[in-house]
């Protein structure tokens, strides 16, 4: 081989070997560095999601990673002591805006609720222990990567920015719904819409003189499947119950968490709680009937600190609360993961017993029960309904839905036993979901319509004023 012709093969290699480092330069180690601490590894849930992989739903989290980013080009320059304080603020936002999205809370509400975090075991759903344990160590391994100051002076800052950009892009179309807007997401712009008012529960209610109960289920949304939702509340239509009352039911417009659907159904209103009880609330449904001389009870299986029910519930009328302290002690039994109080499968008694107890002074009753069991994460294998939910959902698209519709059905089936029972019933009887359930997997959220919870009311038939017609 002649010198000229090695001299041509050897330009020709070296060429080719430029080229291979011009398009492995986003991948060498300062690169792969930068875009490690400020894009893997704070996004990672983000990421992961995004895949087929892990069924994992989140909302938007744009500006936390354009935040995470932005932190990373800066630790080049700053006191890794400043890089660990200002990423900690940008995680404590990171947590605090998906938390608010993705559980449908103002940041005031979610302070609260975060303030009151005593009550909670968090520890005990294995789904919020992977997630702690998965934040806390993809936060200690992106401060590692950013500690590396002089590396990450040779990274380039333009390339993490661009990848930032395109993925912040990606992540809000991929995971933007309605609900995912604060102002959307509260309705404050919004004509309320309880169910209360559209099925005529509330006209009945301060009608008749009945006993009136108001029955609002942790995260009842409205389920697309109709044979789905008939299995559910297959107790309401029982013989023994259709002899006596009428059932109608339908679906209403929900928005913001379990408060917000309280302040919907009890007072007819979207402003916030804290706000609300603190002016005139001589409109809300119990100080409606306590005027007629109503007793009025509250009934909630979880503790009546949490977001402050014990100084709010008497504002707006009720004489006489039962909170999870006091039933437990009752009920002899506790169900629920995070959210552990006592089970709403074992009410029936508990609120029979309160009814012929307030009846002593010849008082009706409006006896009001927020549910609790369904409260997400829920604790799986403790409904008394077996709907033989296995991996494939059984007819209910996703696992998480099968087992939260036993508990449902569980309440249905307390429903249907106070509806019958003669301490309460015949009653003027709404039954309606606070919210459709937050939950963390895409699959699930996909069997339920967007902000629609359902409702159903049992009116009794020596009372009715229309005629009957099937539920939705």
């Amino acid at each position: 081989m002649s010198e000229a012709t090695t001299l041509a093969a050897s330009g020709a290699a070296e060429t080719a070997r430029r080229r291979w480092r011009t398009l492995l330069l986003p991948f060498s180690a300062p690169n792969a560095l930068l875009l490690a601490g400020g894009l893997l590894l704070p996004n990672l849930t983000s990421l992961v999601g995004l895949t087929s992989i892990v069924d994992i739903a989140l909302p938007p989290r744009t500006w936390a990673i354009i935040f995470y980013a932005t932190l990373a080009i800066l630790a080049r320059r700053i006191p890794f002591a400043s890089t660990v304080v200002l990423f900690l603020c940008v995680l404590a936002f990171d947590i605090v805006h998906t938390l608010s999205l993705l559980f449908r809370l103002e940041p005031m509400e979610l302070m609260v609720a975060i303030e009151l975090v005593r009550h909670l075991h968090l520890f005990a759903s294995p789904l919020y222990q992977a997630l702690i344990g998965t934040i806390a160590a993809t936060t200690l391994a992106a401060l590692a990567c950013l500690s590396r100051r002089s590396m990450l002076m040779r990274g380039n800052a333009v390339l993490l920015f661009v990848m930032a950009l395109a993925f912040a892009t990606l992540d809000y179309l991929s995971n933007i719904t309605w609900n995912y807007h604060f102002g959307s997401m509260l309705g404050r712009d919004k004509p309320v819409q309880s169910a209360a008012e559209v099925s005529g529960f509330t006209a009945a209610a301060t009608a008749h003189g009945n006993n009136v109960v108001l029955v609002m289920v942790e995260g009842l949304g409205y389920l697309l499947d109709q044979a789905a939702r008939e299995r559910i509340a297959a107790p309401l239509f029982d013989a023994e119950i259709t002899k006596d009352y009428i059932i109608t039911g339908g679906h209403t417009s929900y928005y913001g968490s379990t408060t917000s659907g309280e302040m919907r159904e009890l007072c007819n209103t979207r402003t916030f709680y804290a706000d609300f009880v603190s002016g005139d609330t001589a409109s809300c449904l119990p100080n409606l009937l306590k005027a007629r001389s109503y007793a009025n009870i509250a009934v909630h299986a979880f503790s009546g600190g949490m977001f402050e029910r014990t100084k709010w519930y008497p504002t707006v009328g009720f004489d006489k609360e039962l909170f999870g302290e006091d039933l437990i002690g009752t009920a002899h039994r506790t169900c629920g993961s995070t959210f552990r109080g006592a089970c709403d499968a074992d009410l029936a008694p508990v609120i029979s017993a309160a009814s012929r107890e307030a009846a002593r002074d010849g008082k009706s009753r409006f006896i009001y029960w927020l549910t609790l069991n369904t409260h997400v994460p829920i604790a799986p294998n403790e409904s008394q309904t077996d709907f033989h939910c296995g991996r494939d959902g059984s007819g209910f698209g996703e696992l998480r839905v099968c087992q939260m519709a036993e508990l449902w059905h569980d309440v249905f089936t307390v429903v249907a036993k106070i509806a019958r029972d003669p301490a309460v019933g015949p009653a003027d009887i709404l039954v309606v979901g606070d919210h459709a359930p937050p939950l963390w997997s895409r699959l699930g959220r996909a069997q339920f319509a967007d902000g629609q919870v359902a409702w159903y009311r049992l009116q009794p038939r020596s009372s009715a004023l229309v005629p009957s017609r099937e539920a939705q």
